[in-house]
């Protein structure tokens, strides 16, 4: 148990006598914070006595020009700031100060304004060039009034990585308590929660655990006096303890633990076969990002020869196992293009066909496509990415709800959006670009794709209709639709911690832990970025699919068999492929048909890549002739100049895998699922699809 003691709301000599006695005992600073008026300053402190005893210096009452002076001699000595703390006008404010040694001394700064992340003025702005700079959040308070509030910061280096999301800079007592549930509820922490004279509160968050916290604000002397009663008690100590405002509108906020450093992490790998060398590689990835969550499946001429989950969490985080349940983002392409393409060999949809005459869409005041050219877009142009159809706004639920209330006023319309009312709404858009024109990465086609298949297999959805046509002829169980609200998770799911946010180049900078309004209810509450920030259940054919890498194996096997499967005959498959490569050598860019890149092998293999990602996971599936492997990640790696963080291609794992001596083995059995071997049929090579000769434009995307 810590060894501590703690004052609130006392005056600046009564605070000196305090602070004496317990240095005299060996008692360090762990929390400090000023508050009151300039004139009238009140203290609330903690210290606490360690085992190793480090030299501390504090300044208790300086104004602007003495902190300024004090701050530069320190840090000629060897001294930089671990606390600095203010209240009163911004002209006119006190500061509070502890030093101690550190090499280098941190960036510091005060009198920050409340503003934009490109303004360095800003606490935002400065927030945003110490996450480039690779320095994490250390100290911050707020001070002066509603009129001009201000900030003061420290930022340290980040050696341990630490995802921080700093945010909250001035909000009510409300907009707090709703941030906090949003980030509790994606499994952050508070590290550091201020109120300003105001009771308007700044808020540091991050991604690490130290075990039990208990968090409280708004609260008066009296209020806190009670918590810390409540609490010391079952062996938790306040960790920081900040107060605002004067006299009997003081304000505090606290959070009392039981432990300050983080929890270290353990890395578990699970799985019926290990590989000493795979496993290794796969913790030294994980050690190196702050993803806790990640599985592959390794397959060889179809035989499913490894499959492992692999975890990097604390102790009590739900253990990854191969059978875990990953968001597969647009790698859902690739399972919706294999149902279209059964619906071909069926002889129940061609390529040619046009995807109006098939799902006859309305826009929500009922009338034709805005978009002239709608009639003219094909199954071919939806597979290839080249419908020129608006490619994102479909997924726009406050959009798609206020068309709706544009076109029928006197109706209610509920978060979240049904799908037949975002078909209404993606006619009501207009032209993009004409079909074949260009090829422009589109999750609207796929989108789209999703219902031609429920329609043409008479679903309600598109993932019944997998299910029942795709999934239950391959004996696939762990395919599902994902799930938006974190309320909803099964249990059997990934945990997705990391977001990305930001520019590319950015790096780094881009992973983060922070909110957003949910889409998933009409008050729009606050929820963590991925969990209701974006309505997935609606779109299986686009990017809504949750898959395990069992089963995603079983995907790569059947497109890899060299023979018919219940599911597809070998000349379908042939045919989806040599379809993609001919799309690839036409725009000189992505295969479609379900992939990204695709290419013919030797012996009638082919190779096939398709990468899919969210604000929240990374994926890749990859067949590269006898071998396939798919990769699932919860979480955001890093966007690295080699794109390792985006689709991770994994060559060192396949390397190890093609130099293993697998023998017999399947796991296919062992998963539900019986071995390919059992299903040996006659080979039936697929034609060729003859190159197309219109010259166009191919562009990227996401």
């Amino acid at each position: 148990m810590a060894t501590f003691v703690a004052w609130h709301g006392k005056t600046l000599n009564e605070h000196c006598t305090l602070r004496d006695d317990a240095a005299k005992k060996g008692y360090r600073f762990l929390s400090l914070s000023i508050h009151g008026t300039a004139s009238d300053p009140r203290y609330t402190v903690v210290m606490i006595k360690r085992t190793q005893v480090v030299a501390q210096r504090d300044f208790p009452f300086m104004t602007e020009a003495e902190w300024q002076a004090t701050f530069s001699d320190q840090a000629q000595k060897g001294y930089g700031p671990v606390m600095l703390a203010a209240t009163g006008p911004a002209g006119s404010a006190r500061f509070a100060a502890v030093f101690q040694p550190q090499s280098p001394i941190p960036l510091t700064r005060h009198r920050l304004k409340n503003g934009e992340d490109t303004d360095l003025e800003t606490i935002q702005g400065m927030n945003k060039k110490a996450k480039l700079d690779g320095l994490i959040l250390r100290w911050a308070d707020s001070y002066g009034d509603v009129a001009t509030p201000r900030f003061t910061a420290i930022w340290t280096p980040n050696t341990d990585k630490t995802i921080w999301n700093a945010d909250g800079t001035l909000e009510t007592v409300d907009q707090y308590q709703a941030r906090f549930e949003a980030q509790y509820s994606g499994w952050a922490r508070p590290a550091l929660v201020t109120p300003n004279a105001s009771n308007v509160y700044f808020s540091h968050f991050v991604d690490n655990q130290i075990g039990g916290f208990v968090a409280r604000h708004n609260m008066s002397g009296t209020k806190y006096q009670e918590e810390f009663d409540t609490w010391t008690p079952k062996g938790y100590f306040p960790i920081c303890v900040q107060g605002g405002g004067s006299g009997s509108s003081t304000r505090y906020a606290a959070l009392f633990v039981k432990r300050e450093t983080p929890i270290e992490r353990e890395f578990h790998a699970t799985g019926p076969v290990p590989n000493a060398a795979i496993d290794d590689l796969f913790k030294n990835i994980m050690q190196k990002t702050p993803v806790r969550h990640m599985s592959v499946a390794i397959v060889h001429n179809a035989k499913l020869v490894f499959a492992r989950g692999y975890t990097w969490a604390e102790p009590d985080y739900p253990i990854c196992q191969p059978t875990t349940r990953f968001r597969q983002a647009s790698v859902s392409k690739t399972i919706m293009a294999m149902a279209i393409y059964q619906l071909i060999e069926k002889g129940d949809l061609s390529l040619s066909d046009k995807v109006q005459d098939i799902l006859k869409l309305k826009t929500p005041s009922g009338g034709n496509p805005v978009n002239s050219k709608f009639k003219d877009v094909t199954i071919r142009h939806l597979l290839e990415h080249t419908s020129g159809i608006n490619a994102n706004d479909y997924r726009k639920e406050i959009s798609i709800r206020d068309a709706w209330k544009a076109a029928k006023p006197s109706q209610t319309f509920h978060l979240p959006m049904t799908a037949e009312q975002t078909d209404s709404y993606i006619a009501s858009l207009a032209k993009v670009a004409n079909p074949e024109e260009e090829q422009v990465y589109n999750n609207c086609g796929y989108y789209l794709l999703g219902r031609v298949l429920a329609k043409k297999r008479n679903r309600a959805t598109a993932i019944a209709a997998l299910q029942d046509f795709l999934f239950e002829p391959l004996d696939i169980t762990r395919i599902r639709t994902a799930r938006s609200r974190v309320q909803d998770q099964p249990s059997d799911e990934a945990r997705y911690r990391i977001n990305v946010q930001g520019k590319k180049e950015d790096n780094d900078l881009r992973l983060n832990i922070g909110v957003g309004s949910s889409v998933m209810d009409d008050d729009r509450h606050w929820v963590p970025l991925g969990y209701g920030t974006e309505h997935y259940e609606k779109q299986e054919g686009s990017g809504g699919l949750s898959a395990a890498a069992t089963d995603l194996g079983r995907i790569l096997a059947a497109l890899m068999w060299q023979h018919n499967t219940s599911a597809l005959k070998r000349t379908t498959v042939e045919s989806m492929f040599n379809n993609a490569i001919a799309c690839a050598q036409t725009f000189g860019n992505r295969a479609g048909h379900g992939w990204d890149g695709a290419a013919a092998k030797a012996n009638n293999r082919f190779y096939g890549q398709k990468g899919g990602s969210l604000d929240t996971s990374g994926n890749t599936l990859q067949i590269n002739g006898d071998w396939a492997f798919a990769c699932s990640i919860a979480g955001k790696m890093a966007w690295t100049p080699d794109g390792k963080g985006v689709y991770p291609d994994f060559p060192s794992m396949m390397s190890i895998a093609k130099n293993v001596n697998w023998g017999t083995t399947d796991l296919f059995p062992a998963y539900g699922m019986p071995s390919f071997l059992a299903l040996v049929g006659p080979i039936q090579p697929g034609p060729a699809l003859p190159k197309k000769s219109k010259s166009r434009v191919a562009k990227g995307g996401a």
